[in-house]
């Protein structure tokens, strides 16, 4: 966030143009009426607004609920791709992360949207847009209702995003791409030490695995 904040600071010609001017904004689905999330693990995935907290990039992981696959045929048209940015619209507002590749194809609910087909800018610089102080005002800008508060479509097509010259874009967008690459490697890492410990627990607390006479 630093880097990017300093590129903008630093660039002597920003411009500011909608985000529906750079990518596609595009609504997730909520599902028919009598379907219900399984926990049992299958090729249809369902991204909902608390798979988005505390994360960088949307990464399937054992918290994922899934639809059947009658209902995956009804909903099959809002699905997420690998680099789309989703935005959380309903409930806690303002939530996003980067789709990694285990969420390719994914099913979205319709409490988040995805933007998709970016052009001019990157994933990992919008990412840090709608996180910086300028675009969670513009977020916050563009939420109504009293009752229930949404960020409608429109609106986040309308919100402003600094765009720089790509004299400074390219530098930018280099870096970026490094750091978030090593940032995904680290996250797969953790992720696969996770489920490494929560398969060797069990066994270690229930003694079918006996370690005792191990030298370390």
């Amino acid at each position: 966030m630093a880097i990017f904040n300093n590129a903008i600071e630093q660039s002597k010609s920003v411009t500011y143009v909608e985000l529906g001017s750079l990518a596609d904004v595009k609504g997730g689905k909520r599902l028919p009426k009598g379907a219900n999330l399984m926990s049992i693990p299958n090729s249809h995935p369902y991204i909902r607004v608390r798979d988005l907290n505390d994360v960088v990039f949307a990464s399937l992981s054992a918290n994922y609920e899934y639809v059947d696959d009658e209902t995956q045929k009804t909903i099959s048209r809002y699905i997420t791709t690998t680099g789309d940015v989703l935005i959380s619209i309903v409930g806690t507002i303002g939530l996003t992360a980067i789709v990694d590749k285990s969420l390719n194809m994914a099913n979205l609910t319709e409490n988040c949207v995805k933007v998709t087909n970016l052009h001019g800018i990157s994933p990992e610089y919008l990412l840090l847009y709608l996180r910086s102080q300028h675009g969670s005002e513009e977020i916050k800008k563009g939420t109504v209702g009293a009752v229930q508060a949404k960020l409608p479509i429109k609106n986040i097509q309308a919100l402003s995003v600094p765009l720089l010259p790509q004299s400074d874009l390219q530098p930018l967008n280099d870096t970026l791409k490094v750091l978030f690459n090593q940032l995904s490697i680290n996250v797969a890492e953790s992720k696969c030490l996770t489920d490494i410990r929560d398969s060797l627990l069990p066994k270690l607390m229930s003694g079918e695995l006996n370690v005792s006479n191990l030298d370390l």
